[in-house]
């Protein structure tokens, strides 16, 4: 009996312990930088540097991200692309973002339609903390 438990031990170690897949861990705080894109219809609207509160539990494709007191719901894939749907914010202003997740951080394009024009904002996020963790091949 020792000498199956032994095995079992020793098996476990050399296939690098029981801690199964790595799955999609992106949630955290990012220090976020924007930036104004050029070319957007309502003048020149003010945009400021906020973290960005990414809430997401490892393995789940569901996420939220929270900037400068709002929240956004939205979903991300395997590969750490995200998206968030139209959102309506303040009544009069809808908001979309698009973005991709790397190992210590995120880029993304926010759209902002307001009644009459529209603008869009990219936004650079530098995780705190642990690096985002992926699938391995195959997963998913």
């Amino acid at each position: 009996m020792r000498v199956v438990l032994w095995t079992i031990v020793a098996m476990s170690l050399a296939c690098g312990g029981m801690s199964g897949p790595a799955q999609l861990s992106v949630g955290g705080t990012y220090d976020t930088t924007v930036a104004l894109v050029p070319g957007g219809t309502c003048g020149t609207p003010t945009v400021a540097n906020n973290p960005t509160v990414v809430g997401q539990n490892p393995g789940s494709t569901s996420l939220t991200l929270t900037h400068a007191g709002v929240t956004y719901a939205g979903t991300v894939d395997m590969g750490g692309n995200f998206a968030v749907p139209a959102t309506a914010v303040n009544g009069t202003t809808q908001v979309s973002i698009t973005g991709q997740f790397n190992m210590t951080g995120f880029t993304a394009t926010v759209h902002v339609q307001q009644t009459g024009c529209a603008y869009d904002v990219n936004w650079v996020g530098n995780k705190r903390g642990s690096t985002n963790t992926y699938p391995e091949p195959g997963y998913g």
